[in-house]
């Protein structure tokens, strides 16, 4: 976790299991190309020298074959297969924003918590915790509480308690 004196606090969005694809980055948007990216991170924030284009190529394939971590095993195949259809189905909402291979549409959206951020891929979320650009939901089922933006981050308050259970064991599984 970080806290930016201008932002407020922010957590590190995952780099492993391949970024290329997934622009723009930071939560807000605001950086279109890793180019732009890496030049504010080792020009401006660390105060290094200009980097060359090669070697922000470079770095970015390199970033971008960080294997994603495996998994936890599953332990309720059925649980998984529930919040599958859950997160897929579109009463509820998740997929709308998270969809595609990585599980992003790489959109900025307001889901009424704080302000508009990308959507994240969810692959290997169960080794990212605290979950949220600003870390609010230490545990996936703390997402469903009012840190998660209730019904404008998906229409999740209708979903009994087994239900958002099983929507996290199928995350837990990504």
């Amino acid at each position: 976790m970080w806290n930016f004196a201008a932002l407020g606090p922010r957590r590190t969005q995952s780099i492993s299991g391949g970024i290329r694809g997934t622009e723009p980055f930071h939560w807000s948007g605001d950086m279109g190309t890793f180019s732009m990216l890496a030049h504010d991170v080792f020009n401006a924030r660390m105060t290094g020298p200009i980097i060359s284009d090669d070697h922000v190529e470079s770095l970015f394939r390199w970033i971008d074959r960080i294997p994603r971590m495996q998994p936890p095993p599953v332990e309720d195949p059925a649980a998984v297969e529930r919040g599958r259809a859950l997160f897929n189905d579109p009463g509820v909402g998740c997929a709308t924003c998270h969809s595609g291979e990585k599980l992003t549409n790489n959109a900025t959206v307001n889901v009424q918590t704080g302000e508009a951020f990308q959507v994240p891929s969810l692959l290997g979320l169960a080794w990212r915790a605290p979950y949220l650009h600003d870390g609010c939901a230490a545990t996936l089922a703390d997402r469903f509480d009012p840190c998660g933006g209730g019904d404008a981050h998906g229409q999740t308050s209708q979903l009994a308690a087994s239900q958002r259970s099983d929507i996290v064991t199928y995350l837990d599984s990504l």
